[in-house]
């Protein structure tokens, strides 16, 4: 009877770690380190990290380096890569300096395409963000969702952002444009590392049953 029992337990710890093993849905990201600006800068101002975050979603961070900080009023964040982005793609516009959030953002200006002349053609830009308190203009990091049909984060291939020379909300003496290639970054997949360890548990005990 014992030994009939470790055989059904070894049978329902395979069962459930080949239901593990199922690759689950495979989230991205993609991050923009800005090396490349126009103000001869050198070293990085700051990261764009583009993330799948839902079906036909990514949601997008840009953060600042100290000492720079992300035009908001007349700025423009342009991206190459994707298609079917349109003015009301993008959602949940929330801006930090410090520890001070301004939410209910909006882009009041949206281009497709966009030529920043530093680095030539974007597929589509947003530009010029309101809503933030009088006297606003900057902030040191930007977070908002995209969504569009089939939109996946690996799609994109450029970005480009309009800085400022200093942290904070009042942008600083200069402004620039800075942009970078991106370097894939997928998260791990966790459910299925546990999937095989479940596996090899499975292993064992029908070895030691066998045995």
């Amino acid at each position: 009877m014992r030994a009939r029992s470790r055989k059904v337990l070894a049978g329902l710890v395979f069962g459930i770690s080949s239901l593990l093993c199922v690759p689950p849905a495979h989230a991205d990201s993609f991050s923009f380190n800005l090396t490349s600006n126009n103000l001869g800068i050198s070293g990085s101002v700051g990261a764009v990290t583009i993330t799948d975050s839902g079906a036909n979603q990514v949601t997008v961070t840009i953060t600042m380096n100290a000492g720079f900080s992300l035009k908001l009023d007349g700025g423009d964040i342009a991206f190459s890569g994707p298609s079917g982005l349109g003015a009301g793609s993008a959602t949940s516009i929330t801006a930090f300096s410090g520890l001070t959030t301004f939410s209910g953002l909006s882009f009041n200006q949206f281009f497709a395409p966009k030529n920043i002349s530093q680095f030539g053609f974007f597929d589509f830009d947003y530009a010029n963000t309101k809503g933030a308190p009088h006297g606003v203009v900057s902030a040191d990091s930007l977070t908002f969702v995209l969504t569009a049909p089939g939109l996946t984060a690996s799609q994109f291939s450029g970005v480009a952002i309009h800085f400022c020379t200093a942290s904070g909300t009042n942008c600083g003496p200069f402004t620039g444009f800075a942009t970078s290639s991106p370097t894939a970054v997928p998260e791990p997949g966790t459910i299925s590392l546990l999937g095989t360890g479940l596996i090899g548990l499975a292993g064992l005990v029908r070895r030691r049953i066998g045995g």
